[in-house]
C-alpha cells in the first residue's frame, strides 16, 4: 500500500499501514480492514468516484448513535473528504440464528427508547442525511404522518419519477397513498430515534451476539419504520419479532396494515437503486390501499 492514502492513515495513527483487504459490502464505497505495524486494525471507507462522497455525513451519524444510545457501533477515528475511518469490530459467523435474532431485537428496542430532545418538531433530523448513496430528507416536523408523507415518499417518489422506472399510474397510486396516510398511519407516535437502514447485512455479530451496527441512516419516527424494514429485508429468525414485542408490545394493526405502508419506503429506495422487481412489489402495496 504506497501513496496518498498510507501517507495519511500513518500521519494519523502514527503508524505504517502494512496490511489491507477489501470487506464485505461496499456497494458505494471500497470499504477495507487496514492492519498498522503494531498490529491494530482499523476500517478505511472510500467513496468510488461515479457515489457522492457521504463520509461526513456518516461520521455524524455515527457519533449521535454513540452519543445519544446504548446502540453499538464502530467510532469514527478520522474523517476527511473522500475518507472515513471507523474502529474496526471484531466479528464471526451466526452459529444460532435464534439467539443473534434476539440480541437484534433487545438492542433496537432500546435504541427506539430514545427520544428527540427537539420536543416542537420531533420527527425528521436537525439536517438531510444519507440511505445508501440516496439523499434522505428529514425535514423536521410536528407531524409523523407528513413526516412520512413528504420526506419519505414524497421526496424519494420524485426521484423515481425521473428515471423512466415507473409509469405515470404508479405516480398517480403513489400520490393517492400518500393523501390517505393520516387514514393508515398515527399522527404522533413516540417518536423514536432510528437506525433507518436495518438489515442484516448493516449488523456486525460476535458468537451470536450484536458486536456493532454500520451504516446507519438516522432520524426520528415511528419506530415500526425500523421494524418494517427488517420484515421486508428477511435475513433474521422469527425470534426477533417475538422478543421486540416482549420487551414492547408492538400495536395492534402493524403486522396487518401499517409494515406494508412502511415498507413503500425501502421499495422506492431499491427502486431508485436497482429497478427491476420492486416495482412489482411497491405497485401491489399501492393496490392494496387505495
Amino acid at each position: 500500500m504506497v501513496g496518498t492514502f498510507a501517507k495519511t492513515l500513518e500521519k494519523k495513527f502514527g503508524a505504517k499501514p502494512i496490511k489491507s483487504r477489501f470487506l464485505d459490502g461496499g456497494d458505494i464505497a471500497d470499504v477495507s480492514r487496514i492492519t498498522l505495524e503494531g498490529g491494530r486494525n482499523i476500517v478505511a471507507k472510500r467513496p468510488r468516484m461515479d457515489q457522492p462522497d457521504t463520509t461526513s455525513v456518516e461520521a455524524m451519524m455515527l457519533g449521535h448513535l454513540k452519543d445519544n444510545s446504548l446502540l453499538p457501533v464502530p467510532a469514527v477515528l478520522h474523517q476527511e473528504a473522500g475518507l472515513l475511518v471507523i474502529e474496526y469490530i471484531e466479528n464471526n459467523r451466526i452459529t444460532d440464528d435464534k439467539a443473534a435474532a434476539k440480541s437484534v431485537a433487545e438492542h433496537l428496542n432500546k435504541l427506539h427508547s430514545v427520544q428527540n430532545t427537539d420536543t416542537k418538531n420531533p420527527y425528521g433530523f436537525k439536517s438531510d442525511t444519507f440511505i445508501g448513496p440516496l439523499d434522505q430528507r428529514n425535514a423536521p416536523t410536528t407531524n409523523w404522518v407528513e413526516c412520512f408523507g413528504q420526506n419519505r415518499l414524497f421526496a424519494m417518489g420524485d426521484q423515481i419519477a425521473r428515471t423512466g422506472r415507473v409509469t405515470k399510474a404508479f405516480m398517480s397510486k403513489l400520490d393517492i397513498v400518500i393523501s390517505k396516510l393520516e387514514e393508515l398511519i398515527p399522527s404522533n407516535p413516540k417518536s423514536s430515534l432510528l437506525h433507518g437502514d436495518v438489515w442484516r447485512g448493516n449488523m456486525l455479530f460476535q458468537d451470536n451476539e450484536i458486536a456493532g451496527f454500520i451504516d446507519p441512516a438516522i432520524s426520528y419516527g415511528h419506530y415500526e419504520m425500523d421494524l418494517a424494514f427488517i420484515d421486508m429485508m428477511g435475513g433474521l429468525h422469527p425470534a426477533f419479532f417475538d422478543t421486540y414485542n416482549e420487551l414492547a408490545p408492538i400495536e395492534s394493526g402493524f403486522h396487518e396494515e401499517r409494515k406494508a405502508i412502511y415498507q413503500l419506503w425501502p421499495l422506492l429506495v431499491h427502486i431508485k437503486l436497482f429497478g427491476g422487481g420492486y416495482v412489482h412489489d411497491a405497485e401491489n402495496i399501492l393496490d392494496r390501499f387505495i
